[in-house]
């Protein structure tokens, strides 16, 4: 499942045991928290480009438009993507061991 399948939501890997669904749909965090899934590892310019990617992605749009903005492949709009959902289930994985909530800080 990608973001273009979660209607609007950020489709995660379920790391409940015993679930009947692969995935659990959260709400797209938080301008903090986005920073933080990358641990500042990119530039402010670069975290608001991938911001912007998600969010094209997140509407329902193509790999190719979401990265025809920035001249970048749709290859590398799936990399960003990939990247972006394993900090998502990560962040969720480490919160919901002390939560039961989806929603993340």
């Amino acid at each position: 499942m990608n973001l273009r399948q979660g209607n609007g939501l950020v489709p995660i890997k379920n790391h409940t045991p015993n679930s009947s669904s692969p995935y659990l749909l959260v709400k797209f965090p938080s301008p903090a928290v986005f920073r933080s899934l990358y641990r500042n590892s990119i530039t402010d310019a670069t975290l608001e480009k991938y911001r912007e990617i998600f969010q094209v992605r997140m509407m329902g749009g193509t790999l190719e438009e979401a990265g025809r903005h920035f001249g970048i492949s749709r290859e590398r709009v799936r990399q960003i993507e990939a990247k972006f959902l394993r900090a998502m289930s990560r962040r969720y994985a480490q919160s919901s061991e002390t939560s039961s909530t989806l929603d993340l800080p």
